[in-house]
């Protein structure tokens, strides 16, 4: 199979240098010649060239003053010259030209050489470039869909937090009336009772009111628990207020509340949120730390608002957040994922038998929801 032929494109203005290039060039060559820069920078856009030889004197321009152009064509150039002048070769390499040739020095394997090379390093850098554009492209589409993935996670976030609102409505507005209704009811029953029926049916009567009674406050653990009733529109310094009130009266661990004036949440959607984290983090206090005391901050620093949960508990090494099927590592995971749809972040701090600080970190302008 032969191989195909280079076409060369000589711009040189000496008739005796032009055929000199044109004997030293084999066969495998075809060449089309320019007297002037100017035409030869024209034909170089009007037709495809695989190389272009460029003598550095021209009677127009010099070399130099074309060659940002002709590289702009993705050309490899190869600068001929009468003399080795290195202010002339060193400024010619600095602007992209792949070689040069001292014109005395010329031979058929010396210019052979270059012009392999030449092209050679022009196919490689257009691969790597095409290679890079690709990658770029790649990574737009990875970051699109990781945006998409990104907005989805919050949606149902969000979506999760409302439904969580709605069942803490049914729960106080609808199932709690239907209890307190048939607490009246038994109450009622009793009354059109006989005494001696009444008499009877005590026992069994007064065990019906302990069970709603039971199933009341289970209503209100829950309705509580899926949605606090009082963080719509109240600042952080009420909603800690009451967790560290319902911390107590639950799981008799002391909540220190330090907390800085003004600091707080806009959003309600996602005040809730980061509060039900803070609750969480202090339910680990509960669960791991062995102590009955915890220290709750929030403050501003640096345009964050900051809220800390820190004890003086067991400890653990935080490397298990990396592996979060790990005791105790899946609930900071999962307030970390959370964090992160709003552009927030959690630090954990912590060795074994030197306690914690968990530390929530959120922009003042956090991403909209």
């Amino acid at each position: 199979m032969t191989q195909p032929t280079i076409k060369v494109l000589l711009i040189e203005d000496d008739e005796v240098d032009r055929e000199a290039t044109r004997r030293a060039l084999s066969s495998s060559y075809s060449v089309d010649t320019a007297a002037m820069g100017h035409v030869g920078l024209q034909a170089a856009l009007n037709k495809p060239f695989d190389v272009v030889l460029l003598d550095y004197r021209l009677p127009d321009v010099t070399g130099i003053d074309i060659l940002p152009d002709l590289l702009a064509q993705n050309l490899p150039v190869i600068l001929l010259t009468v003399e080795e002048n290195p202010d002339i070769i060193i400024n010619a390499m600095k602007l992209g030209a792949h070689d040069y040739i001292v014109k005395r020095q010329m031979t058929p394997t010396a210019l052979d050489h270059a012009i392999t090379n030449a092209i050679e390093k022009v196919a490689l850098k257009q691969n790597i470039e095409e290679k890079q554009r690709q990658v770029a492209k790649q990574a737009a589409t990875l970051e699109q869909q990781n945006r998409q993935i990104r907005d989805l996670a919050l949606a149902l976030t969000l979506a999760q937090q409302q439904e969580r609102r709605r069942i803490a409505q049914t729960l106080h507005d609808n199932l709690q009336q239907i209890l307190h209704g048939l607490h009246v009811r038994v109450l009622l029953l009793n009354t059109d009772l006989q005494p001696e029926q009444q008499a009877a049916g005590q026992a069994h009567i007064e065990e019906i009111e302990n069970l709603i009674d039971q199933a009341l406050e289970v209503v209100r653990t829950l309705s509580v628990e899926l949605s606090p009733p009082l963080l719509k529109g109240d600042g952080l310094d009420v909603a800690f207020a009451w967790l560290a009130d319902q911390m107590k009266q639950r799981h008799s661990l002391d909540v220190n509340l330090e907390g800085e004036d003004n600091c707080n949440i806009n959003n309600d959607d996602l005040r809730i949120l980061i509060f039900q984290m803070v609750r969480e983090l202090l339910f680990n206090v509960v669960k791991h730390a062995g102590v009955d005391q915890a220290h709750l901050k929030y403050f501003t620093e640096d345009g964050q608002i900051k809220i800390q949960v820190i004890d003086d508990g067991s400890g653990f090494d935080p490397e298990t957040l990396n592996n979060h099927k790990k005791k105790g590592a899946l609930g900071l995971y999962s307030i970390q994922e959370r964090l992160n749809l709003f552009g927030g972040n959690l630090e954990v701090q912590s060795n074994p038998g030197q306690g914690t600080i968990a530390t929530i970190s959120i922009s003042q302008q956090p991403i909209q929801l």
